[in-house]
């Protein structure tokens, strides 16, 4: 396969959907010669923070010369984003290839989910690269996320809240079970700040397969990060308990505040245009929201700012409507990019009490030139909501610097 083909046969696993159980990717796996079991691991579960966490922690150990390996999702532009060595995506000709390896040997070259199949590709991939060690963020859930064949050295916890209610249940401890499914006795466990319910049921699941506990607590966290946001605080930290663990299997860390100084993580209230200023950050879910609210609060002028929002339908869009929309004088509610995206006209009926001035226009990026057409110098705009939304936001820009 050329990278054109990898991408269509990808496009054609779609309408698998979600396998929310693990017997295929365990098969391919054993066909593959288990290629996941060939070099140490960590799994990073919860519901926010997962993907900056992992950052933190594949940058402190690229900072201290190790060979890293990075798997996360979903993307925001390119679906290489989710596979790369020294914070390096992988290039297409090695996609295609390592995604043809992984086709030719399955006795149904369909038998993969989407997302199953470039999990698939990852453990492959970081193989062939002969990686020092992998970080491995799932995908949804834990326990029958397709990641959750790895055995890693630690488990990362971050902060876990209601989301993927259709796949993980209506309860957040119920939720909190499923992702406590990456906790592996005798493994240790590394726990963000969580609700007291939540706290209870990873407690209890470390209690009862005999994992060690350890909390994160971002007070410890002093220095500057390279990602902005308080809530960044608690991610670094859960990055850097893990690699005091990492410490005990032979990896010898040291310079971290230095290294996570530089982190970068697309999406996460990131800059990318000053003057006037625009923002990106993934909100999609009400305790996104209400991070990216906190920053905002500290860091805007409700005069000087607007938002463009786009989120899907199947998110709570009242909470995270709710911490948003009264900091900013206009909201321009867009449709995601997404089958699943909420109708601009739901988006601005849930936008109306906050007082803000409304706008509706159907596309991101017909949206982004209108603000900017018209914001001053002195403004900000700031673009969130579904992945999809900041992903498409992501290319404007990224195209408009080219």
């Amino acid at each position: 396969m050329n990278y054109e083909d990898a991408l269509n046969f990808l496009e054609s696993l779609r309408p698998k959907g979600f396998h929310m159980e693990l017997d295929a990717i365990l098969e391919a796996c054993h066909v593959l010669g288990n290629p996941q079991n060939e070099y140490p691991s960590v799994h990073v579960g919860g519901t926010n923070g997962k993907g900056s966490t992992s950052a933190f922690l594949a940058d402190i150990l690229k900072g201290n010369g190790y060979r890293v390996g990075l798997y996360t999702s979903p993307h925001l532009i390119d679906v290489r984003e989710r596979i790369q060595v020294d914070r390096k995506m992988i290039s297409k000709d090695d996609f295609a290839s390592v995604m043809d390896l992984v086709r030719s040997a399955l006795p149904d070259e369909k038998m993969l989910s989407y997302f199953e199949m470039i999990t698939m590709s990852a453990f492959v991939y970081f193989k062939q690269k002969k990686v020092d060690l992998a970080v491995f963020e799932t995908g949804l859930g834990g326990r029958l996320d397709a990641t959750n064949v790895i055995t890693p050295k630690v488990s990362v916890i971050t902060p876990i809240s209601m989301d993927h209610m259709s796949h993980l249940g209506n309860v957040l401890t119920d939720i909190a079970a499923e992702k406590c499914g990456i906790i592996k006795r005798g493994v240790p466990t590394v726990v963000s700040y969580q609700v007291p319910e939540v706290m209870n049921v990873i407690r209890r699941v470390c209690d009862d397969i005999g994992s060690p506990l350890c909390l994160a607590t971002p007070d410890e966290v002093t220095y500057p990060l390279g990602l902005a946001g308080e809530h960044q605080r608690q991610n670094a930290a859960c990055a850097i308990e893990a690699s005091n663990y990492l410490s005990h299997h032979g990896f010898i860390i040291k310079n971290i505040d230095e290294v996570i100084s530089k982190t970068r993580w697309p999406g996460r209230i990131e800059t990318v245009s000053e003057n006037p200023r625009v923002i990106l950050d993934a909100a999609h879910n009400v305790a996104g929201a209400e991070s990216l609210a906190s920053y905002l609060r500290a860091n805007l002028k409700k005069s000087k700012s607007v938002l463009v929002l786009g989120v899907l339908a199947d998110k709570d869009v009242s909470g995270i409507v709710r911490p948003l929309a009264p900091l900013f004088r206009e909201v321009v509610c867009v449709r995601a990019p997404s089958p699943r995206a909420a109708s601009p006209k739901d988006l601005a009926a849930a936008v109306r009490s906050s007082g803000a001035k409304i706008e509706i226009v159907e596309a991101t990026t017909e949206a982004i030139e209108q603000v900017m057409s018209r914001i001053g110098k002195d403004d900000t705009l700031v673009i969130s909501g579904s992945l999809t939304v900041v992903g498409e936001a992501k290319g404007y820009f990224s195209h408009k610097k080219i």
